[in-house]
């Protein structure tokens, strides 16, 4: 009998990660909602991110994923279940924190130096309640399981003005960062609000 081998590229496409509740704009409306983790390998989750509205702030480097074999990146859309409609989104990656660098003529200093999640891009659909916030908590939850001790972001308050409600910090250099100790405050406050189910 002949067995073949399985293809290691095989991609099974996006992944649930959680489903939750999201009030719309302005009928305050709930609406069923579910968090995918997006595989650049796979052509339905390619068409679910270039040709939403909603998401272009990831898809350049989406594409760029495409191409790699073993892309840097995750990317995220919380999608409403009915109309498929992209609630929100995100882009992270993962890395060390030095507590210092130097380009020769400058040193700077980092708070909370150690691993940690960047999130790169991330956008939120206006026509939802906090759309960002159960996106926030399973990317904080997945840092958690990965030892992170900080979740940064590359973007400031005017970009996500939901950041201090998520319990996101100011350093001193201007970026908003958030403490492996408050991960769990983030979390609790998500599930209460927004009704959040993990799958993963």
């Amino acid at each position: 009998m002949n067995i073949s081998k399985l293809n290691n590229c095989y991609s099974f496409g996006k992944k649930a990660l959680l489903t939750c509740e999201i009030k719309q704009e302005p009928t305050k409306n709930k609406v069923q909602a579910t968090l995918y983790k997006m595989d650049p390998h796979n052509l339905s989750d390619i068409d679910d991110v270039r040709y939403s509205k909603q998401t272009m702030c990831i898809q350049s480097d989406f594409s760029k994923a495409i191409e790699q074999r073993i892309p840097n990146k995750d990317f995220y859309i919380l999608r409403n279940d009915k109309t498929k409609e992209v609630i929100s989104c995100a882009q992270t990656s993962h890395h060390y924190r030095p507590e210092q660098i130097s380009n020769g003529f400058n040193t700077i200093t980092f708070e909370n130096p150690g691993l940690s999640t960047l999130i790169e891009e991330m956008n939120v659909n206006p026509n939802y309640v906090n759309g960002a916030e159960p996106l926030l908590a399973y990317i904080v939850k997945a840092a958690g399981e990965r030892f992170d001790s900080t979740v940064y972001t590359a973007f400031d308050q005017d970009e996500l003005p939901s950041l201090k409600r998520a319990k996101f910090t100011q350093t001193k250099l201007g970026e908003f960062y958030i403490p492996e100790k408050r991960y769990s405050i983030l979390m609790d406050q998500a599930e209460k609000h927004s009704q959040i189910e993990y799958l993963v």
